[in-house]
């Protein structure tokens, strides 16, 4: 047993090691900086949280405008406070929650499938959904702090219950006030007591909710409304749902390789045949990339291939959770059922609620699906997982760089383009853009441009990304451009996670990830020559 104990600890820290090494000296990316900037008000004004203004489209608008809630964003506060706001203590307190996530993680797999453990944590921490959305944003800290919550729900401890139950309460108010997709759990927490006929301890199902009553107060009296209930969702209609849940299905299928490791279970268990006919699939997959790659396959060709094999495979998890569901009957009832709604809860909020689906939401709902199909890995052999574990491996370490590459363009571009603008602007250099450009354009010394409330004159300067969150020129401005800097494309991101930040923030049309042989960054520098007094029609941007 100690060896045991020995071997998972030190397995799980190389794996937390690998991954906060690849992500540590990564640049602030999409919206790492409307985080930094909301943690930079909080640093001076801890009792009104969200009257701090931030641009995040056209104008600066005060951070109740916005839907997250600001949790995350007091922990980074406190950290600039004392070690900065640079990429590397940034970085570190994320990476914090990188290994509470692993470390809780570990030990419910021990508890739903103690001899599959190590490998549903490799599969877990090797998902490209968890290895590139490492950035400062607060999908893993929420995705932490729901693994917390499940263990003190679930797994037997040393405390006793009253205290394990009460500190479930006040951990499931930290993922709520870290983002509101938390939500479904406040309905999981009574009903696993429930299950579990534990009514005695009922009352500890009220602390959340207790503690979401008196942050509304704090709203109310900050600004006189309150946020949860103004959180902006996506389109309720019927057509708008099922989009969602579609986007939903693509995005799931797009970070999981590890679906044919669960197939096993669905055969005979003398079936010799089925390994061949993974690693041959494996091997059509990589011709096909290299077809891509050679310019032997077109990329809307490509596309359409990835979009159907991703959202087929997303339906493919879905059945196996609901096949291997009776498998998981046999553990105790309140277990099981955690699991089923963790999941579906999270979907169904996601489905119906969320403005945008990208591969961080689904991010949240990888730890239930792995518990809930643990029990087809008895099947499974060596081989089998190793190749799993290999293949989530290999492609959550390409997404990674690529994203990485993408992310650090920004970074070393903007000092550079602020310094060869400078002898050329008659006024001010502006920057138009949000993500992570806006922090790096704002270090170098090039303001957001706001338009309402900022004058641009004639010489001014406006430094515009493309295929990027960027503001469309004033139509009252007429501009000509005068500078372009690009990133060319290579192998490095030829797995591109770049369609308008895809990874992020996808659809069923906008895959999570693409093989792209021509995708670039541009920047493009344009000088105002006149401006207006009246508006005139301007179809579209530069």
């Amino acid at each position: 047993m100690p060896s045991t104990v020995h071997r998972s600890t030190l397995i799980i820290l190389l794996l937390w090691a690998g991954i906060t090494a690849l992500d540590l000296n990564k640049a602030f990316h999409i919206d790492d900086t409307f985080h930094l900037k909301a943690a930079q008000w909080i640093e001076h004004h801890p009792a009104t949280p969200m009257s701090g203004h931030v641009n995040w489209g056209y104008d600066p608008k005060p951070m109740h405008h916005f839907n997250q809630p600001p949790g995350f964003f007091y922990l980074v506060a406190l950290t600039g406070h004392f070690f900065g706001y640079s990429e590397l203590p940034m970085h570190m307190l994320r990476s914090l929650f990188t290994l509470l996530a692993l470390v809780c993680f570990h030990r419910l797999a021990r508890h739903y499938a103690p001899q599959q453990a190590l490998w549903l944590t490799a599969l877990f921490a090797l998902c490209p959904a968890f290895m590139v959305n490492q950035g400062l944003m607060t999908d893993v800290p929420l995705l932490a702090m729901q693994l917390l919550f499940f263990n003190l729900l679930l797994v037997p401890g040393t405390m006793r219950i009253r205290t394990h139950y009460a500190l479930a309460g006040l951990v499931l108010f930290g993922a709520l006030f870290i983002k509101y997709t938390a939500a479904p759990l406040l309905l999981a927490f009574p009903l696993v007591l429930v299950l579990k006929r534990e009514w005695r301890w009922l009352p500890m199902a009220l602390i959340p909710v207790a503690l979401l009553a008196a942050w509304s107060g704090w709203n109310l009296h900050e600004y006189g409304s309150i946020h949860m209930l103004d959180r902006e969702g996506g389109d309720p209609s019927v057509r708008g749902i099922f989009v969602r849940t579609l986007a939903l299905l693509t995005a799931l299928g797009a970070v999981s390789p590890f679906t044919p490791l669960f197939l096993r279970a669905l055969v005979p268990r003398r079936a010799p045949w089925l390994f061949p006919l993974w690693v041959g699939a494996l091997v059509l997959a990589l011709l096909f990339v290299a077809a891509a790659y050679l310019g032997l396959i077109s990329e809307p060709a490509s596309d359409q291939v990835l979009r159907i094999l991703f959202t087929l495979n997303g339906v493919l998890v879905v059945a196996f959770c609901i096949r291997y569901l009776p498998g998981s009957l046999k553990l105790p009832t309140a277990s099981t059922w955690a699991l089923v709604l963790w999941a579906l809860g999270l979907a169904l909020f996601l489905c119906l609620f969320s403005p945008t689906m990208a591969t961080r939401h689904v991010l949240l709902m990888i730890p239930p699906v792995l518990l809930l199909i643990a029990p087809a890995l008895a099947a499974a052999r060596i081989r089998e997982k190793a190749l799993a574990v290999a293949c989530t491996g290999a492609l959550g370490l390409v997404l990674t760089i690529s994203d990485k590459q993408f992310a650090g363009f920004y970074r070393e571009e903007a000092p550079r383009i602020a310094q060869e603008l400078r002898p050329r602007a008659a006024g001010t250099i502006w920057n138009l853009g949000h993500w992570g450009w806006q922090w790096y354009a704002e270090d170098a010394g090039m303001p957001t441009l706001g338009q309402s409330n900022d004058h641009v004159q004639v010489g001014d300067i406006l430094v515009i990304p493309e295929d990027y969150d960027a503001q469309l020129v004033d139509e009252r401005l007429t501009v000509e451009p005068i500078a372009r800097w690009s990133g060319a494309p290579g192998p490095a991101t030829f797995f591109c996670v770049e369609q308008f930040a895809g990874m992020y923030t996808s659809s069923y049309e906008k895959l999570p990830w693409s093989l792209s042989r021509s995708h670039e960054k541009v920047i493009v520098a344009y000088q105002v020559t006149a401006v207006s007094a009246t508006h005139r029609k301007r179809e579209t941007g530069p």
